[in-house]
């Protein structure tokens, strides 16, 4: 018959997960890769960066983290039977909607005259990174429930 070590160990074997959130297609992860870090053509600065994942995760870090712990603590102690891919996914979601939020709040530095002009003839508004709002909307969470790296994952 299983003890309370027993459980314990089964409880701390299903926390094991992964969890990314970001653009996970290739097209809105290359924009928001410009929108962290500007552009450059040579050694000439094209666009301004505009950091949203970076500035949404320093202003959210310490709260996931402490979201994260809660629900191990309820995990270990037996109020919960979460896994720990429903953690990160419920965490990752939070998350996820900072950096929507974050993309939506009209990032400075404004937008060149040249950019506005543009914008105006294709009847798309004056807020910096919602041109078509496709980048925002593809903010996603993507979990699992072990620590292997993503098919994807270059290391």
């Amino acid at each position: 018959m299983p003890d309370n070590f027993d459980r314990l160990v089964a409880d701390v074997r299903r926390l094991e997960a992964r969890a990314r959130v970001g653009a996970l297609d290739e097209i809105n992860a290359q924009k928001l890769h410009w929108t962290e870090f500007g552009t450059k053509h040579g050694d000439e600065q094209h666009s301004e960066p505009r950091p949203t994942m970076s500035a949404a995760f320093d202003r959210n870090e310490r709260a996931m983290q402490r979201a994260v712990d809660r629900r191990i603590a309820a995990v270990l102690d037996g109020t919960s039977e979460a896994s720990g891919r429903r953690i990160l996914s419920e965490v990752g979601e939070d998350f996820a909607e900072a950096v929507r939020e974050e993309i939506g709040n009209n990032v400075p530095p404004v937008l060149a005259d040249s950019t506005l002009a543009a914008r105006e003839r294709k009847g798309q508004g004056d807020r910096t990174l919602m041109a078509t709002g496709d980048m925002q909307k593809s903010i996603r969470v993507e979990s699992k429930g072990d620590a292997k790296p993503w098919p994807d994952d270059d290391g």
